[in-house]
């Protein structure tokens, strides 16, 4: 923890010996360097990350990076809500040194960039319906009508993934090219438009069910995965990556990276096993 606590002898006897050296305290202070980590993460993915109109940043993975530089000795963390694309970039340039957002590990990331081997989080993907609808399962989904998928996204990779291991269980799939909003496509499952909405369980769709008060209700999750964090790779960056994996470790085994997820997500998501 980044704690100061000194007795006034252990306080006084550095000025004594200063003073009778003719050195200054500054030059002693100077010497215990503290490296500022430039860091990012989402502006609008609430509850896994955004920024309030006022610029606080809030979310659970905000409130991970907040407990793991508690943890670090010389190092301060600057925590910046930036762009999906801004946060690449800056990452691959040097321009930040470690980025979150909700990141699936994948073989070109860890080849890329440092990649902690203990994860941040759990990704829980979740099928949205109507509550007094019987779907539970993607094999319930069968001859039903799901919302358009994000082309290129994550959770159309994780059905299509499915798809191939039960040849026998044909699901109808459509894709948009456009961002649509999570409100909408629950607006849609209320209505009786589409049958399911099958997407990531971390982005607030329970509170908009609730302020909406929608007749929709979530289902225990398809797919579990571990998300990561990503550290530009560096030499001086080599030992940070070790000291936050470290860090992420001890945060898991404490049991708070389970109390920020009650706080953020009101569920424990670590209580979910890994999808194979």
């Amino acid at each position: 923890m980044k704690k100061l606590s000194m007795s006034l002898l252990a306080l006084g006897m550095p000025l004594i010996l200063a003073a009778c050296n003719g050195e200054s305290v500054a030059e002693g202070q100077a010497s215990e360097k503290v490296r500022t980590i430039q860091v990012t993460t989402p502006p609008t993915s609430k509850n896994l990350s955004w920024q309030t109109i006022e610029g606080e940043i809030l979310g659970y993975e905000p409130d991970v990076l907040r407990a793991i530089d508690e943890k670090l000795e010389g190092y301060e963390f600057n925590i910046q809500a930036v762009d999906d694309s801004a946060q690449e970039t800056g990452l691959k340039t040097g321009r930040y040194d470690l980025n979150v957002g909700g990141y699936y590990p994948t073989p070109e990331r860890k080849e890329q960039f440092y990649v902690p081997e203990e994860p941040t989080g759990r990704s829980l993907i979740k099928m949205y319906v109507k509550k007094d609808s019987d779907i539970e399962t993607l094999e319930d989904l069968v001859g039903k009508s799901m919302t358009p998928f994000t082309t290129g996204g994550g959770t159309l990779q994780v059905v299509l993934d499915w798809q191939e291991e039960n040849p026998e269980h044909k699901l109808e799939l459509q894709e948009s090219s456009g961002d649509i909003p999570y409100a909408q496509r629950l607006k849609e499952i209320n209505t009786g438009k589409y049958d399911a909405f099958v997407g990531p369980a971390n982005l607030g769709q329970n509170e908009v069910i609730e302020e909406l008060d929608l007749n929709v209700r979530d289902t225990d999750p398809i797919y579990v995965g571990e998300t990561i964090m990503m550290i530009y790779k560096s030499e001086e960056n080599e030992q940070l990556a070790e000291e936050v994996n470290q860090a992420l470790k001890e945060l898991r085994e404490e049991g708070t990276l389970s109390e920020i997820s009650e706080k953020n997500y009101g569920e424990d998501i670590f209580k979910y096993e890994v999808t194979k």
